[in-house]
């Protein structure tokens, strides 16, 4: 028995989605033969099998599957999977008889203990957090208690930031030596953050609190610091739009724009990157460092890059789309609206909107260093 698990170095991602199966259940493959599709926030995946066997699927199409579980099995022999099929029925029939185990963090059950809840009485098929057992005590988050955005000088933008995970942190360096923005507050929808800092910037609530804040006058504009997920840069895009909340650049100092790009706001650029003369760019975008995009390129809105992205001239970029680490697009390549593209790819035509590119993953062996012996 093998077990098959996705070959990926993307440490951005936990989980990713199951797109297809190659293979039917109890197929016999070879060793390299494509089993499945696996998209996650950076890359798509194609997962081979590692040896011959027969093929036992252990999760659906289009399901949310943890990276780290193996995502099928394969066994010698049909008398082996029989074997594992049988077994696997009598735990899934033992389980059934008993009440499912409490899963919760360390420092939940700690708390429950502290406050006297029974994990067991909230019956949450996931993660119990402490939010999760503060709030069944009583004991949530107190809003009016949270911090006030910070001050900032005459004639300084105040920028607020949508996220607090490590894109925050990653704006926050980029601004941090601005004399003409300041980021004053961080929102993140993760209450369990409220109240905390980023890099001595407060959390000042949910995402909610956006529209009161900026009627209250205590900022200016947003940047949505969320660099994992387009559809949520989208959706923070889209509801900024709606309440009449302007959107900000945040443009690192090292980064080479020709004078006559054509920038929209809303966009973060990270360190030594580079646009060329006559590109034009939409909203929302996030680019990591050492992203070139050549001369007379066109970039929508909405997308999201990992490092060291480089295109030649006159190439369009759609909206929404993904791009993994060190890819490489030719001349007049057009990626359209919702494209997905795997770290290391080497694009040379066109890619239709809403498909993806996949690259082969190569396996690494990993041994002791030789030492001379003198």
């Amino acid at each position: 028995m093998k077990p098959v698990v996705v070959p990926t170095s993307d440490v951005n991602s936990e989980h990713g989605v199951l797109v297809a199966w190659f293979v039917d259940d109890g197929a016999k493959v070879e060793a390299g033969t494509p089993l499945a599709e696996i998209e996650t926030s950076k890359a798509v995946l194609e997962v081979a099998a590692p040896e011959a066997g027969i093929v036992l699927r252990l999760a659906d199409p289009l399901q949310e599957v943890p990276l780290s579980e193996p995502i099928a099995m394969l066994f010698e022999t049909p008398a082996d999977l029989a074997a594992y099929a049988r077994e696997r029925e009598a735990r899934a029939a033992a389980a059934a008889e008993t009440p499912p185990p409490v899963r919760a963090s360390v420092k939940a059950v700690r708390r429950a203990q502290e406050l006297g809840v029974d994990l067991a009485a909230l019956r949450l098929d996931r993660l119990i957090t402490v939010k999760d057992v503060e709030e069944a005590a009583g004991h949530g988050v107190d809003e009016g208690a949270l911090p006030a955005p910070l001050e900032a000088g005459p004639g300084v933008q105040r920028i607020v930031l949508i996220g607090g995970g490590l894109g925050a942190t990653q704006v926050l360096d980029i601004l941090s030596g601005s004399q003409a923005q300041r980021v004053v507050a961080v929102v993140d929808d993760d209450r369990q953050r409220w109240g905390a800092e980023v890099n001595g910037v407060p959390v000042v609530g949910g995402s909610d609190r956006l529209r009161s804040l900026f009627a209250e006058g205590a900022y200016d504009a947003v940047i949505v610091a969320i660099s994992t997920s387009v559809e949520a840069r989208r959706r923070f895009r889209e509801a900024c739009a709606e309440a009449g909340i302007p959107l900000a650049n945040a443009v690192d100092p090292t980064a080479k724009i020709a004078t006559d790009v054509v920038l929209g706001q809303g966009n973060v650029i990270c360190a030594f990157s580079h646009l060329g003369t006559g590109v034009r760019m939409g909203d929302n975008n996030f680019l990591s460092a050492y992203n070139s995009f050549d001369h007379h390129s066109r970039i929508g809105s909405d997308n999201s890059t990992g490092p060291s992205c480089v295109s030649s001239g006159k190439v369009t970029v759609g909206d929404r789309v993904r791009l993994g680490t060190g890819i490489f697009i030719e001349p007049h390549v057009v990626l359209g609206d919702d494209v997905a593209v795997a770290s290391g790819a080497v694009i040379v035509r066109s890619v239709p909107a809403g498909h993806a590119v996949k690259t082969k993953i190569v396996t690494t062996t990993v041994v002791p260093a030789q030492r001379s012996r003198r």
